[in-house]
């Protein structure tokens, strides 16, 4: 299944996106809620930098069987001040990356359900 939303590049729309994207997380993947709401804040606060205030962010979550997909896209270019966002991004990801062509740049993570570890010989 996929989710999509436009928001405008205001301060508000990071915690609009954070509460859309925990809550489709809380109905598709609970156990990705928390690290959903966080890398869908990060990705729009990033984004808002490069947007202008007549342009919109675009955001869109896929859903499959054992992972969310979470993608940001607005219609700026080259943002090289996200080294924190960037840091945040690894922290909680499977993968993630970014793209830049002439639409404009493209951010995305993806959030798989965490295994546990077993210890412990023939386990």
């Amino acid at each position: 299944m996929t989710y999509r939303q436009k928001l405008p590049p205001s301060l508000d729309s990071i915690d609009s996106v954070g509460i859309w994207a925990r809550d489709i997380a809380q109905t598709e993947r609970p156990e990705l809620a928390s690290d959903a709401e966080r890398m869908a804040r990060a990705l729009v606060s990033a984004a808002i930098r490069r947007t202008g205030q007549s342009e919109y962010i675009g955001t869109r979550i896929e859903v499959s069987d054992d992972s969310l997909r979470i993608e940001v896209h607005d219609p700026g270019g080259c943002d090289y001040t996200g080294g924190f966002e960037t840091a945040e991004l690894s922290s909680a990801t499977t993968s993630f990356g970014a793209s830049i062509d002439r639409n404009g740049h493209r951010a995305w993570v993806i959030l798989r359900r965490r295994r546990e570890a077993r210890h412990g010989r023939g386990e």
